[in-house]
């Protein structure tokens, strides 16, 4: 992988303006996590402002069941790139090693691992969660790194009563009271809790970074031989996924209305806040503000991988040259986000 990323780096020499040059498949193809929601609308509204245009491509966007569909997916080779956590790609990479996948731009600065819960359950800090018991979807994330959450935020994870519940029950049961709180993606479950009734001031989120969790969120991943064959057209991908990024978050209302020609049905005020809800606490890291959308900080990234490999016990090394590559990312001036827009 190390020798690939090389050989990606210095191909970049000739792909300064993949438009301007041509791009090696105009042609792609791009799985997100999940449905069309706030945090995925960023793709649309980029495709409908031309910004795959801009760089060559015509691009073909599709929604996912889950990142771990992503990676079968773009695995498999039926997409090009996808949308996904870094933490499901570093699993999968460590148990599928002829298969690996690696991303190339970085959107979440935070994850949005977190327990989350309603006023009045006397949960206020993670300690509080100590006799509980709590819902998640089994096989997840959240459930995952659960207990390296609870050893960094200083409770006893052993305390915890766990029932698995399915993505559709895990937040109308916490809500009624059958299980105290659940572990999940903010991206998710926080709107998912309000359209269920509870004012948006009344959800209680206890986020795993802000305990000491090390792990990032979402990035676009691809294949190694992919990028091989096509590092102009990997490097055009990531111009226009940031320009969509800082299109996104310059305007989140407009951003969320491009849902509607693929769900007519969907509540775009419902999902403005969803979307700013992701881009202020993920991508709007103090980190990205600074350093530029996707700027990673290889101790911190080393520290998530350790972290993922301890969750799921897996003893593979996974080095991080074989997760990230920075080959691609436009100058940090070109990554520095605007101010967040509003849905008002």
């Amino acid at each position: 992988m190390k020798k690939t990323v090389l050989t990606i780096a210095a191909c970049l020499g000739l792909a300064t303006s993949a438009a301007a040059q041509g791009v090696e498949s105009p042609h792609v193809k791009m799985t997100l996590d999940w449905a069309f929601q706030g945090p995925q609308s960023v793709y649309l509204f980029g495709a409908e402002k031309g910004e795959f245009k801009k760089e060559g491509i015509t691009i073909t966007i599709d929604r996912g069941s889950g990142s771990g569909d992503v990676m079968t997916r773009v695995a498999s080779g039926a997409y090009d790139f996808g949308w996904a956590d870094i933490a499901t790609m570093v699993k999968f990479n460590a148990e599928n090693p002829e298969k690996k996948l690696i991303a190339i731009y970085v959107t979440g600065g935070n994850s949005p691992l977190a327990v989350i819960t309603v006023d009045g359950r006397g949960i206020k800090m993670p300690k509080d969660l100590e006799g509980k018991t709590l819902g998640a979807t089994p096989g997840s994330a959240a459930y995952a790194l659960f207990d390296i959450f609870a050893a960094d935020a200083g409770f006893d994870a052993k305390t915890i009563t766990w029932q698995q519940l399915s993505g559709q029950l895990r937040e109308p049961m916490m809500v009624r009271g059958d299980v105290a709180a659940v572990a999940g993606f903010t991206t998710s479950s926080i709107m998912s809790v309000v359209e269920l009734g509870t004012p948006l001031e009344k959800v209680v989120t206890l986020r795993y970074n802000d305990y000491g969790v090390k792990q990032y969120g979402t990035a676009i991943v691809t294949r190694p031989d992919y990028i091989a064959a096509n590092p102009k057209t990997v490097a055009a991908m990531v111009r226009a996924i940031n320009a969509s990024f800082k299109g996104a978050i310059a305007d989140p209302k407009a951003s969320v209305a491009a849902i509607k020609a693929r769900d007519p049905l969907a509540k775009l005020d419902t999902e403005c806040l969803r979307l700013t809800e992701g881009l202020q606490t993920l991508t709007l890291t103090d980190e990205f503000k600074k350093n530029g959308i996707s700027s990673i900080d290889d101790a911190r990234m080393n520290a998530s991988i350790k972290e993922i490999l301890t969750a799921y016990k897996i003893k593979t090394d996974v080095p991080l040259d074989s997760v990230f590559t920075k080959a691609f990312l436009p100058p940090q001036a070109e990554r520095t986000p605007p101010a967040l827009g509003s849905c008002s």
